[in-house]
Formats: structure tokens, C-alpha cells, sequence
């Protein structure tokens, strides 16, 4: 809107035209132009870059230069997309290639159909060629007439027979004249001429090319006289209409017709080119009738009329139920692993609202695991990748620092050891313990939920979740705290109060910001409480035994709707089904290889460096849950105690890096290769320095002690008195000592006795 003058040159006063609007209408005009214009720099009204100033004032100021939007269409905009896009020409491509490689493969198929066409052609060409010659239809006036002729007084009339055959003679010669039939002559002639002397001068390979005119000519023929017999003819196939050709609609129609879901009179209608998308090919279509919930009802017809794997197709919906978008891969899309995409991070992420990557779908495309209200069930059998599925989570968990993670295991602590420079809380075994635990977040529970009140709000915003911090308790092998079914009265009652504990947690937990994850090895129908069960939305349930056990993760009757986790065969681990707010989905555990590359050691490292730089490392900011258990029992189980593998240590005494990554000293060194070992009554010294080496390499190894690694006496003589050194030195000042023992049961050896790492380390027996 441009400021008018009151001279044609411009030179007059400028009269402002907002300013004789009432001011409603002034606001209104104003707003109109902020939505329909975007705020630039210019600074100065320019016409050469169409920005002007608004004379308004809203608040005794000029209101900012503003530049107007011109759009201009160019070449690009008024091309179709199916043109334009890269996905869509993939295809094309992919199709052109695989119709190049399924014709060349029929190749002999269709020389057949040729050469048998031709034949035809030639039996066609030759009869026509020598009835027009030798003028065949007069034969049949010619009998016609010799059954027509009567006797009259015992002679008969041959007249009209005479005349037709001499008629017959004048037409043949007159045929045979004709300059068509004379050049006709002539150029067989010649061409068989060429091909007897193309033949004999540069032999047989060469008149095959030299036979295509002819082959060409005598197909044309086939073709009219099977066209004049009614006959029908399929020269070549349809390539993409072959069992294992790129999808495209005409396949498709073909399947869902075979399916059951379309009639013989139905198409799909596409509304979108087919696309190349995640390793598959991608059609978005409509269909009269047809919705995703029929089409996933009937997916394994579908699959099967395809040729595919169940597997390898994907149907989901877009704008409305109707409108599908229908995948699938020629190739397994949960084939070998895929590195997780938390290798990338480089700073802190929100795992409430945007989720952990922690698996990814068919379409290889990832599967958010969102904190937000997430209570689950993680289930699997031995081998099933139950421990990769955790890893992902608390791994990703790690890279929000807004997130406090606890860890309780009933079986091994090494698994969680990586994670613990990290954990608030680990503990392994003690059900008492947990049980505290427990009682705590009831009580922070409890404390948050008055905030809140106090706050007007029933749920915590981004702010609360900021000021509260987000809890996240893991359970792993909670079967071992939770199963009622044993032998042991105590351990059931202990059981029985941990259920209800969790229960409780479960119910009133998610809405402030505190969320329970349960993973169970075997899991059993009846082993978790099914009112826990209940409130546990979130399921995920890896290869299993049985439908049994299948049913008691997903809950009852899941097999029955097509989720069928018992039929995942153990190489394909971790692979898993996933019901949850967003129904159900198969999907796949990223992979983290500890074991042999360390790479959860080193995704933990970086986020306690993000972890540090907000000071949210354990111990760098008040943990009301630590705080109760340290005022209760006197010891503390952040980041896993002393050893760093779940057992409580006196305050100050925990392992693991602390904010500067120091590393763990050799008593805890010592205690972790014990309970690497199970817990022994005492291991040799040889045996020990074997552990601490796996442990650390770079301080125990044979090469790190400059030893031969094939002189095993040096290497023990060598590492013994090194260990001796740093046992030595980090006892010194603490009036606690660590004695080397011998013994001769079981053959004569010296080394170390668990019940004296434990005491020298300060740990109270249990």
C-alpha cells in the first residue's frame, strides 16, 4: 500500500491515508498486510525491490520494512510432478532395465512364436500367390457348372463350361503379365540371388541379418491371417506383469483381484506416480471399497499372490483410509544390521517428545521410541536381542539430560556395567533394595503431583519437565523380582509387594514425568501380574517359544490377529513386533555392538560429555531418589556402587568415569572380574590378571606390561607385582589392607579371596 501525493510530480506533502481510518479498521488493514507480506532488512521503501513502509503506528513507532511476495512461475511450475521427480524416474529406469533382462532372457520364446508365425505367413502368401496365378476361383465355377449341366434328348450342353475355362486361360495370361507379377518375379529372384551369394561368399553368420526383411514380411502375413481366423496372438510377454518384476499398478491389480479385495472389473486408480522409495517401490492409489484395514486383513493373500515374503509389503494410510500407500521390496528389508543413527549425535536430543531411535520399520525408515507416557513391556526369548533393544533406549535416553535413568537387573550386571557413568541408580538382585526404590518414587510421585497442583496444571509442560527432571526406571529380567510362582515364600511375598509397587508407579507415574520400562526373558503367561500388565501400554515382544509367550507380551489373543513373534527365526534377532499407541508394527533393534566393537562404551561417552556440559551427570545435581535410599541404608547404588555392576557402596565410594572420565580404580577393577566370573571364592592370581586385561588392556595386557605374551610365568610374575603396586597405592590412607592368599585345595595356587576385594573396597558383607 503506497502513500499518494498531492502533485503529479510527487514533490507535495504526503498525505497518510491510515490516519483518516477509524482505528479498528486501521488494526485490521495492518494485520491483512503483516499476513500477506514476510519482514525483510531493506531498512528504506525501494520500488526496485517492491518493499514499502507501513504509515501505521501501533505503538509509537514505525512499524519494520516489509517486502512483498511476487510469485513468479517458472518452467519447473508448470510441469507435471511425474516428470519432475527423481523417485519416479528411478522407477522408470528400473523398469526399462528389467524389461531389457526379461526379454533378452525369453529371447528363444519369442524366436519360437516368430519363426512359427512366419510359417504361417508363408503358407498364407504362397496358397494366395498361386491362386491369384493360376486363377484358382474359376475352378470352383467350373464344377459348379459341370453339376448344373442337364441332358436334352440324351446330349449335353458343355457351352457355359467351355466358356468359363477359356475365360479362365485369358485372365491367367493377363495375370501373369501384369508388371506386379514380372517385378514381383524379378525381386524374389534377386533376393535369393543375394542370399545364395551372401551364403557362399561370407557364409552362414551373415545371412541371418540378410532373412530379417523376409521374416519380416512372412510375420505381417501371419499376422492378417491369424487376425482373418479369429485367432488370438501373444508375440511378447508383458514384463511387468511377471512374478518378480518391479511393482507397478498393472501387478498390483492383478494381485488384489487374486487376493479377493478387487473384482475383474476393478483397477486401482494411482494418484501419484510409482515411486523407487526405501529400497522398494512405493504406489499410492484409491480404489472403490477398498481400505487399508481390508488390505491388511487379507496381507498375506496379497504377499502370496505377489510371491513375496508377508514381510516385504508395507500398507499404511495417507490423507484418509482410502487413500493407501502400498510398498514392497524384492529383497529381505530386515536382512544383516544397520548401524544406529545415534552415531551421528553430536549434542543432547528430546527423547519425551521426539523420541529415540531405536529400530526402524520396513521401509528402513526409523521407529521413534517417545518417553512421553511410555509405561511398556519389552519380552523375548534367550538370544532374541532383548539386550540391543536396551541398549538403543538407554543409550538414546542418555543423550537427553533432562532424563534420569535407573537401572535394576535380576541377572547380568555386566550387560548394564557400559551404562553405568550414567545411571543415577543400578542395582542388581537386592529386591529389598528395589523395593526402596520404589517407595521413593511413590513419594516423588507424590511430590510432583502437588507441584503441579500448586502450579494450576494437571499435566507438566516443557518448563515442569525442565524444573522436575524426566524419570525412566528400567527393570531387566524383572521376572526374577517379579514372579509369585516359586518355591520360596519370602521371594513370592517380596513378589507380591514389588508388583503392586510398580503397579502404583505404572498408574499415576506418566502424567509427572516418570516412566517404567519392564524386559523379561521367558516370559510365561501368569509370571507378571496381569493387573500390572494392564497399565503397561507399550509392548514389544522379540522372537518367543511359543504363542503362549507371545500372547503374554502383547497381550491375550494378538497371534490370533496376525502378530506372530514365535515365527522369527533366530538369525533374524533382534527383529520384533511393537504394539503400541500407534498400533502394531514389525521393526528392528538398531545395532550397537559392545562385544566387539565397544560401541555402547563409546555412545556413553559422548553423552556424558553432552551430560556434563548441563551438569546432569550423577552426583552434579539433587536426586531426591538417591537421597532417600543413601538416608535409609547408609550406601548408594549411583553409577552401580563400587564396581560399577550394581552393588551399593558407601557415599562417595561409586565407580564408573566420573564428570572428567577417570577410570575405575583396581579394586573395582578386581570385583567386576569376580562378577564376570560369577562371584567365585577366590580367583588366582593368573586368573585375575587375564579378567583385568579384557577390562583394560591398555594398563593389564601383556604388551602394556612389556612382556612376551608367550612367557605366561613372566606375564604372571610381571602383572602380579603391578597389581600388588596399585592395590597398594589406593589403600594407602584408608587403614584398610588386601592380602594375598595361597591355598592348595584343588591344586596349589595364591591369589585373592572375594570376601577381602570386597573389604578392602569397604563393602559390608552382606
Amino acid at each position: 500500500m503506497t502513500q499518494p501525493t498531492d502533485s503529479a510530480d510527487g514533490g507535495g506533502q504526503v498525505i497518510d491515508l491510515m490516519e483518516r481510518l477509524p482505528p479498528a479498521r486501521r488494526d485490521a488493514m495492518a494485520k491483512a498486510a503483516r499476513t500477506e507480506t514476510r519482514m525483510t532488512a531493506a531498512g528504506i521503501a525501494d520500488a526496485s525491490t517492491g518493499t514499502v513502509r507501513l504509515a501505521a503506528e501501533t505503538d509509537g513507532r514505525d512499524l519494520p520494512v516489509i517486502e512483498q511476495v511476487h510469485e513468479r512461475r517458472g518452467l519447473r511450475d508448470l510441469l507435471p510432478a511425474t516428470l519432475l521427480s527423481p523417485r519416479a524416474w528411478r522407477h522408470r529406469a528400473e523398469l526399462v532395465a528389467y524389461a531389457a533382462g526379461y526379454h533378452t532372457r525369453r529371447s528363444p520364446v519369442y524366436a519360437w512364436r516368430i519363426a512359427q508365425l512366419s510359417a504361417t505367413g508363408l503358407r498364407y502368401g504362397v496358397s494366395n500367390a498361386a491362386g491369384y496365378l493360376l486363377v484358382t476361383e474359376y475352378g470352383d465355377m467350373i464344377r459348379e457348372a459341370k453339376r448344373s449341366v442337364k441332358a436334352k434328348d440324351g446330349v449335353f450342353d458343355n457351352t457355359d463350361i467351355a466358356s468359363l475355362r477359356a475365360e479362365r486361360r485369358d485372365v491367367g495370361r493377363a495375370r501373369r503379365r501384369e508388371n506386379l507379377t514380372v517385378l514381383s518375379a524379378t525381386g524374389v529372384t534377386s533376393y535369393v540371388a543375394i542370399l545364395v551369394a551372401i551364403a557362399e561368399l561370407w557364409g552362414m553368420a551373415l545371412l541371418a541379418p540378410a532373412l530379417l526383411p523376409l521374416v519380416s514380411v512372412l510375420a505381417v502375413l501371419g499376422v492378417r491371417e491369424r487376425a482373418r481366423r479369429g485367432e488370438p496372438l501373444v508375440l511378447f510377454d508383458q514384463a511387468a506383469a511377471a512374478e518378480n518384476a518391479p511393482l507397478t499398478d498393472t501387478r498390483l491389480n492383478e494381485a488384489l483381484r487374486t487376493a479377493g479385495i478387487l473384482r475383474e472389473d476393478q483397477t486401482i486408480q494411482l494418484t501419484a506416480p510409482a515411486l523407487a522409495a526405501d529400497g522398494g517401490v512405493e504406489l499410492r492409489f484409491k480404489a472403490k471399497g477398498v481400505t487399508v484395514s481390508k488390505l491388511r486383513a487379507k496381507s498375506e493373500d496379497i504377499a502370496a499372490a505377489l510371491d513375496v515374503p508377508e514381510d516385504w509389503i508395507d500398507i499404511q494410510a495417507l490423507s484418509s483410509p482410502g487413500h493407501i500407500s502400498f510398498w514392497m521390496t524384492d529383497l529381505d528389508p530386515f536382512a544383516g544390521h544397520r548401524p544406529s543413527p545415534l552415531f551421528e549425535l553430536t549434542g543432547p536430543i528430546d527423547a519425551v517428545q521426539d523420541g529415540i531411535p531405536a529400530s526402524f520399520d520396513k521401509r528402513g525408515r526409523p521407529v521413534m521410541l517417545k518417553l512421553f507416557e511410555l509405561m511398556g513391556l519389552i519380552g523375548g526369548a534367550s538370544r532374541a536381542g532383548k539386550g540391543l533393544v536396551l541398549r538403543n533406549i538407554i543409550c538414546g535416553a542418555a543423550f537427553d539430560p533432562r532424563v534420569r535413568i535407573r537401572v535394576a537387573t535380576g541377572k547380568k550386571p555386566a550387560e548394564h556395567s557400559v551404562y553405568a557413568p550414567v545411571l543415577e541408580t543400578f542395582i542388581f538382585k537386592q529386591p529389598q533394595r528395589l523395593s526402596l526404590l520404589l517407595d521413593a518414587y511413590e513419594k516423588e510421585i507424590d511430590e510432583r503431583s502437588r507441584y503441579l497442583a500448586r502450579n494450576g496444571r494437571s499435566v507438566p509442560d516443557e518448563e515442569d519437565l525442565e524444573q522436575m527432571g524426566i524419570e525412566l526406571l528400567i527393570v531387566d529380567e524383572s521376572a526374577d523380582y517379579l514372579d509369585t510362582n516359586t518355591a520360596n515364600k519370602a521371594q513370592n511375598l517380596m513378589a507380591e509387594e514389588l508388583t503392586g509397587k510398580l503397579d502404583s508407579i505404572a498408574r499415576g507415574g506418566a502424567g509427572v514425568g516418570v516412566f517404567v520400562l519392564l524386559a523379561i526373558q521367558d516370559p510365561k503367561k501368569g509370571m507378571v501380574n496381569t493387573r500390572l500388565l494392564a497399565n503397561l501400554l507399550e509392548r514389544w515382544c522379540l522372537r518367543v517359544a511359543d504363542a503362549a509367550s507371545a500372547n503374554a507380551v502383547l497381550g491375550s489373543g494378538s497371534v490370533g490377529k496376525g502378530l506372530r513373534p514365535q515365527d522369527i527365526k533366530r538369525e533374524q534377532a533382534p527383529l520384533g513386533v511393537r504394539k503400541g499407541a500407534e498400533g502394531e508394527m514389525l521393526t528392528k533393534a538398531y545395532m550397537i555392538d559392545q562385544n566387539k566393537k565397544g560401541e555402547a562404551a563409546r555412545l556413553i561417552a559422548r553423552a556424558v560429555e553432552v551430560r556434563a556440559r548441563y551438569g546432569a551427570l550423577p552426583g552434579q545435581r539433587p536426586d531426591p531418589i538417591e537421597d532417600a535410599l543413601m538416608a535409609l541404608t547408609g550406601l548408594t547404588s549411583v553409577r552401580g556402587g563400587i564396581d560399577g555392576l550394581g552393588d551399593p557402596a558407601p557415599a562417595g565410594a561409586a565407580a564408573g568415569p566420573s564428570a572428567g572420565g577417570d577410570r575405575p580404580g583396581i579394586l573395582s577393577q578386581m570385583l567386576a572380574v569376580f562378577r564376570a566370573a560369577d562371584d567365585p571364592e577366590r580367583l588366582r592370581t593368573a586368573e585375575l590378571l587375564a579378567g583385568l586385561a579384557q577390562l583394560d588392556p591398555d594398563t593389564w595386557s601383556a604388551a602394556a606390561l612389556s612382556v612376551d605374551e608367550d612367557d605366561d610365568a613372566a606375564y604372571v610374575r610381571t602383572g602380579g607385582a603391578e597389581m600388588r603396586r596399585a592395590i597398594d597405592a589406593e589403600l594407602e590412607g584408608t587403614g584398610r589392607t588386601l592380602p594375598s592368599r595361597g591355598w592348595t585345595a584343588g591344586g596349589r595356587a595364591n591369589g585373592y579371596y572375594l570376601a577381602d576385594v570386597r573389604a578392602a573396597a569397604g563393602i559390608t558383607p552382606e
